[in-house]
């Protein structure tokens, strides 16, 4: 099993949609604002919507969240030195943990989404 799809939520879709692909690098496939962007995140996608559209669906069950979400993306562990320094270059405040395994940094997104980049080792895959 694997995941095919994870979420966060945000109002402005527009800011998500700039941090994830000008930061992270993530292609929008799909940028339908004011209710959601869509991602490629490799063999899944990742998905930001607004909680204002989407808890009043009528097509798919009701959902949405308000406070600070959590996505980690997987990294290799050479990389953490360069993902450091995208995140300083675009003024992002740099949160760092080491693990019996590795290590992760973390940042907030505009809606205050935690974003964590990390090496599969932190879980021992």
């Amino acid at each position: 099993m694997r995941v095919l799809e994870t979420c966060v939520y945000a109002r402005d879709i527009g800011a998500a949609r700039d941090f994830y692909v000008e930061v992270m690098g993530l292609k929008c496939f799909v940028f339908k604002p004011p209710r959601q962007a869509f991602f490629d995140a490799g063999d899944g996608v990742f998905l930001v919507f607004n909680p204002d559209e989407t808890r009043g669906d009528e097509k798919l069950p009701p959902h949405g969240a308000d406070g600070s979400g959590h996505v980690c993306f997987r990294i290799g562990a050479d990389e953490i030195d360069d993902w450091r320094t995208t995140f300083e270059e675009a003024g992002l405040e740099v949160h760092e943990a080491t693990w019996p395994k590795g290590e992760s940094l973390y940042v907030y997104d505009p809606a205050g989404n935690l974003v964590e980049v990390a090496p599969a080792t932190i879980w021992g895959k």
